[in-house]
């Protein structure tokens, strides 16, 4: 006998709902738009449009702005989203930092404080220093309401048990859940996600060229090295929301010993902290790093760069082989070396790579003047949000 798994069914408050959503989407991709314009973009027929932006307008989410000239010279009313009333915290945990800022529903940035922490200290007092932090944010916040608060933390992520796995070179973070205990401190709901994933997401939001459809891959090139998969605009995140842990992809089997216990794992070769072993002796820093790369003093310096640059490609050939994206982001501390780095990469993965997959393939540098992953950890607050907007945007309303 076949047994068959019958769908569930979708109610009207359901539809509703959902309706809302496709709508809130659409806005934020217009500075200014009409009604017309929604109707003719979401499939929805007028009434529904009309009934929808008076209930927006009615919790604050969306204003008018006055007559706008449409198609044909036609006159309409003007509307567009406003996100201030409906503040964000976005935190981004690293291993040397704690970064909070204060952002609006439209991703907006209003105030941002960063911090740094060592693993001397232990992760127990970096938390309680979080935990401040968050706390001066949601004091400073003097329009609107915090709704809501988003983590982005290094990996392994245990995101559905909202615990980081394993974080290499600052150990303890795995006793602490992260997402109950701010939960339980804040009463505001806390969404937590992989920091290469929300980087990730953040450059799908906000990409030069925007993107419906496609594979777009954003790589964390750090303390250690992660990688976030969007696909069709959905972050894809595996069984346990640890998909994309390339940096415990093993690049040879009789390498190092890494903490994950593997071996030869990628982020021994080509992260950031793995670089400052190998120039352990000349520079404290990054920053001095980046500064004799600059002003070309050190041929042995760059060559450093280059190697690192040179395995992280070598291990991006696996990803693009197996995920055949349109895009790659390189992304974190390691891509501030500019295109030194983008240009080792692309020469790598032209080179192992079949010529047709490589010749479709585009390589980018992150945004230079953003955090992506800190607008990230906001974006995944906002992504939930905006899939159930009355659970969070009617009830600042009803207050």
């Amino acid at each position: 006998m076949i047994v068959t798994k019958t769908k569930r069914g979708t109610n009207l408050e359901d539809v509703q709902e959902m309706n809302r959503s496709l709508i809130i989407r659409l806005m934020r991709r217009r500075s200014v738009c009409s009604r017309a314009e929604l109707t003719q973009a979401s499939g929805l027929n007028q009434s529904t449009i009309t009934n929808i932006i008076n209930e927006l307008i009615s919790w604050g989410i969306v204003v008018e702005t006055g007559v706008i000239d449409g198609k044909k010279g036609r006159r309409s009313i003007g509307i567009k989203l406003n996100g201030e009333p409906y503040k964000i915290i976005g935190i981004r945990l690293a291993r040397n930092t704690i970064t909070v800022a204060l952002f609006d529903l439209e991703g907006t940035e209003y105030r941002k404080q960063q911090i740094p922490i060592h693993k001397m200290d232990g992760s127990a007092n970096a938390f309680n220093r979080m935990k401040e932090m968050i706390g001066d944010m949601i004091e400073f916040n003097s329009i609107g309401q915090v709704v809501a608060i988003g983590v982005v933390t290094p990996g392994p992520l245990l995101r559905d048990e909202g615990r980081i796995g394993l974080m290499t070179y600052f150990p303890g973070w795995e006793k602490i859940n992260i997402q109950e205990e701010l939960m339980n401190e804040f009463a505001l709901p806390v969404y937590i996600e992989h920091d290469a994933k929300a980087g990730a997401l953040a450059h799908w939001w906000f990409g030069s060229s925007h993107q419906d459809h496609g594979v777009m891959i954003y790589v964390a090139a750090g303390q250690g090295v992660g990688a976030g998969i969007v696909i069709d605009g959905k972050v894809f995140r595996g069984s346990l929301g640890m998909a994309g842990e390339i940096g415990h992809m093993s690049i040879d089997y009789n390498g190092p010993l890494c903490e994950c216990g593997n071996r030869g794992c990628l982020e021994l070769y080509c992260s950031t902290s793995a670089l400052l072993q190998t120039l352990k002796k000349e520079y404290p820093s990054l920053e001095s790093v980046w500064k004799e790369i600059n002003e070309d003093r050190s041929s042995e310096t760059k060559e450093a760069v280059r190697q690192a640059a040179w395995f992280l490609g070598f291990g991006l050939v696996s990803i693009i082989n197996t995920f055949n994206p349109d895009r790659i982001i390189l992304g974190d501390e390691l891509a501030e070396a500019g295109d030194l780095v983008h240009d080792t990469v692309k020469s790598v993965i032209n080179e192992y790579v079949l010529p047709e997959i490589s010749r479709k393939l585009t390589i980018d540098l992150a945004y230079e003047d953003k955090d992506t992953m800190l607008l990230g950890s906001a974006i995944v607050a906002i992504e939930s949000i905006l899939d159930l907007p009355s659970s969070y945007l009617n009830l600042q309303n009803e207050k």
